[in-house]
């Protein structure tokens, strides 16, 4: 949503600009219009010089009216075409000097009766589109003002008081002065409504420009790849996503045919296009950088040529969202029985303590077995505290950390712990490593690890025995190997030590590693194992989500 804010301004930016071009084309048109009044005006007086009804009164007044008016009209359009004075100022005074000088003209005309007062109309109306409500009112004012001065003029000018023609000709102003207002009136109502269509159009471009950048965010950011394609099969729009299993890595194949991007999905793409159902059924294939997708397909309408829509599903995604709600469920389930367990457990172990201290010492036999009743009870306590740590699986509280640091506290209290040297341990490639991640579930973690490979290992004679070492993958996710020169892993088992209760030793639980990857998704990490260098060792690779991702990573 952050970046959709910009946009906004940025479209609202764009329709001022728009509106006012708009007004500026207006004003320029309106122009051409007076321009073409004054010069037909100019030519009619210089060729004709009276021209009925055009300049009958008055011929001189009308020449020289129609050329100021021709050479304010050219200057006008000048002033107009570097827009400057500002619009308004422009529209102001032009409408002014149409009222002014297009009532001189019908005057040096015969007057009113001349037929010539329509253009004061027309110019009222012009002013009325260009104007606001109270200059609109002002120019209708003016304008039925300027035409009852100019019928009265000869009456004011007159020796004679008693003009009988001027009187009779009021009514016929009056109705004049009546179609101005009304002309006004209605134009500004047009006007008005036209700048709010303006507006609201306006407003639902923003938001249309809005929901567009936000529907492109959301696509972009899906885990899903999404394509859309015509029906030819060329690519529309492709999202990150799609980009990253089709192997797409520029920008002229986001716009090439789906055909040469992935044959198998073109071909799942035209069977589902075809009439027959028959070939319809969902195909999982591989791309060409080894990612299994599932796609599915969707028809953006009825019609066939219109876009299609294309979801890519990455398989190794979906069966780890199926692993994971497994599991969510059987560690509430274990959780349970874990809990069950420890009362008769608790019981059992009580019992063996009291037992133990009524067997003599000459009781070989019955010591020995209450010993074997204690330390399996103590055994079956380790299995039901680890089990019970997987229903903490999904309570993760995530959290941005230098790993170099949190480390050096660990091995410190780790070192102290198990009675092993500090020495034992040596760090590599931590600088400036953060990574995001819960404290807490990352201690049991590293725990489990480190007693496995301490469990593997020869004692410690100064050499390390085991080394954290530091390093990024190639999309800058922070990496933590954990290596050790013991015993490692048989190949044969290799595949099998992640499963739970499976063990090498009579003593293990089997769910160490279990229990350590469990934790490692349910942080949105990994945990992986490699042999060591040389077959010598094991290698367990803890790949964590990059710490810019924690805000993400707390919400799942």
């Amino acid at each position: 949503m952050e970046s959709a804010l910009p946009r906004s301004g940025l479209s609202q930016a764009e329709s001022r600009a728009a509106v006012a071009a708009q007004n500026w084309k207006l004003l320029k048109y309106f122009n051409y219009y007076r321009l073409a009044i004054a010069l037909a005006a100019s030519a009619i007086a210089l060729v004709f010089g009276k021209f009925t009804p055009f300049g009958e009164a008055y011929p001189g007044l009308f020449l020289s009216t129609s050329v100021v008016y021709g050479i304010i009209s050219l200057s006008a359009a000048f002033s107009i075409h570097w827009q400057k004075p500002d619009y308004d100022s422009q529209a102001t005074l032009l409408s002014f000097a149409d009222v002014t000088l297009l009532t001189i003209i019908m005057h040096s005309s015969g007057g009113l009766s001349s037929g010539l007062g329509l253009m004061l109309v027309v110019a009222i109306a012009g002013s009325s589109l260009m104007l606001g409500k109270r200059m609109t009112i002002f120019y209708a004012s003016l304008a039925t003002i300027a035409v009852l001065l100019e019928h009265s003029w000869g009456w004011l000018t007159s020796l004679n008081a008693a003009d009988i023609d001027s009187a009779q000709g009021y009514p016929q102003v009056g109705l004049f002065g009546v179609g101005l207002y009304a002309t006004a009136f209605f134009g500004y109502l047009l006007a008005t409504r036209l700048r709010a269509t303006e507006e609201l159009a306006q407003r639902r471009g923003v938001d249309v420009a809005n929901l567009t950048q936000l529907n492109e965010l959301v696509i972009q950011r899906m885990q899903s790849g999404v394509v859309i394609c015509d029906p030819q099969g060329n690519i529309q729009l492709i999202n990150q996503a799609a980009q990253k299993y089709l192997g797409i890595h520029n920008d002229d194949e986001k716009k090439s045919s789906l055909n040469e991007i992935s044959p198998d999905l073109a071909i799942q793409l035209f069977q589902w296009l075809g009439n027959s159902t028959a070939n319809r059924g969902r195909k999982i294939f591989t791309s060409r950088v080894g990612y299994t997708l599932l796609p599915r397909f969707v028809a953006l309408g009825d019609n066939k040529n219109t876009v299609k829509l294309i979801f890519l599903e990455d398989m190794a995604i979906l069966k780890q969202q199926a692993q994971q709600l497994k599991m969510s469920a059987l560690a509430r389930l274990t959780a349970s029985i874990a809990h069950e367990i420890r009362n008769p457990l608790g019981a059992i172990t009580n019992a063996a303590q009291l037992l133990g201290e009524t067997v003599t010492t000459e009781n070989a036999e019955e010591k020995r077995l209450v010993k074997i009743i204690d330390e399996q009870s103590k055994r079956m306590n380790v299995i039901v505290q680890n089990v019970t740590q997987l229903s903490r699986r999904d309570r993760i509280s995530p959290v941005k950390m230098d790993l170099d640091s949190w480390l050096g506290d660990f091995l410190r209290q780790y070192s102290d712990t198990v009675s092993v040297s500090h020495d034992a341990f040596v760090l590599h490639g931590m600088q400036n490593m953060a990574v995001c991640v819960d404290p807490d579930q990352l201690y049991q973690i590293i725990t489990n690890l480190c007693q496995n490979a301490l469990r593997h290992s020869p004692p410690f004679t100064g050499t390390p025995l085991i080394k954290f070492q530091g390093s990024r993958d190639s999309e800058e996710r922070p990496i933590l190997d954990v290596i050790d020169w013991g015993s490692g892993v048989n190949p044969d088992i290799a595949d099998s030590i992640f499963d739970p209760f499976f063990t090498t030793t009579p003593k293990g639980t089997g769910l160490g590693l279990y229990i350590a990857r469990e934790l490692c998704e349910g942080n949105g990490a990994s945990l992986n194992y490699y042999p060591g260098e040389g077959g010598v060792g094991s290698r367990f690779r803890v790949t964590f989500v990059r710490a810019e991702d924690c805000a993400e990573l707390g919400t799942l």
